[in-house]
């Protein structure tokens, strides 16, 4: 049995390179790691029909954990294995909070993804994400249930600002944390890629002992906590590196090949 079962390795900043794709480089690592008994899992911020089309070229057979841990699905079947939503009181909160602004805000309920950002400055991400955004205004619409996420992005200055208001606002109410510099994903408390990781482990049966986590944003802080080893790519920020049990000397998804060669090969 190896030291390590599975790796669970976020997907912007660490599994993709810098246009959305899956090297064949890192293909060959995880199929060389699979030989040595070594499952890959992917853990993203992105909602899961964002996550499903690299999942499935990377081959990936276990739950994919999606929205910051929020929904997990069964790739090959679409079940619901486990979902958290966000109470929609908070979510119109977090979307009063930021009116107003130069904030794009979205909101993720079931597998939609809504917006009242203008098509031509939302297109980037779309792409990105590979998804396409309704767009509705006023936002606060759409929330007539109690939706998965609401994201919000801006420049980096200015999310910054805005993660200092809505901490304050909120406190423990929310889930917080910038995926990237100009991203603040809000999900429920109990969400987080850690405590779906968990959850993962005690369903096949894996003691977080044999898990190595892999991450670049502030969403895999939880993630590296509830692993037997944290590895942060070269990408990651300083700050979030200093949680790590292990800093790559590598970028993105040259950091995931290094690790799966130092720890699993």
């Amino acid at each position: 049995m190896p030291k390590y079962r599975l790796i669970a390795a976020d997907l912007d900043g660490t599994l993709l390179d810098d246009t959305y794709r899956i090297m064949p480089e890192l293909l060959a690592a995880v199929d060389a790691a699979r030989s040595q008994g070594t499952e890959l899992a992917v853990a993203t911020g992105r909602l899961y029909p964002s996550a499903l089309p690299f999942a499935s070229e990377l081959k990936v057979t276990l739950p994919i954990i999606a929205s910051n841990g929020a929904v997990v699905k069964d790739p090959a079947t679409g079940e619901l294995i486990s979902q958290v939503t966000l109470d929609r009181a908070l979510a119109i909160e977090a979307l009063n909070l930021t009116e107003n602004g130069t904030a794009q805000r979205f909101v993720n309920v079931q597998d939609a993804f809504y917006t009242d950002a203008a098509e031509k400055a939302s297109r980037k991400y779309s792409e990105a994400l590979k998804i396409n955004f309704v767009r509705k205004v006023p936002l606060q619409d759409v929330i007539t249930t109690d939706p998965i996420m609401v994201v919000i992005r801006d420049s980096e200055s200015e999310i910054s600002r805005l993660t200092r208001i809505l901490a304050e606002h909120f406190g423990d109410r929310v889930y917080m944390a910038n995926s990237k510099p100009f991203f603040i994903d809000i999900n429920n408390p109990a969400a987080s890629k850690g405590a779906a990781l968990k959850d993962l482990c005690h369903r096949l049966g894996i003691a977080p002992e044999e898990v190595i986590a892999v991450g670049d944003g502030w969403n895999d802080r939880e993630m590296f906590q509830a692993a037997g080893l944290g590895a942060a790519v070269s990408n990651a920020p300083e700050s979030l590196r200093e949680h790590a049990d292990y800093v790559c000397e590598n970028q993105s998804f040259h950091g995931v090949i290094e690790v799966i060669r130092r720890f699993v090969l």
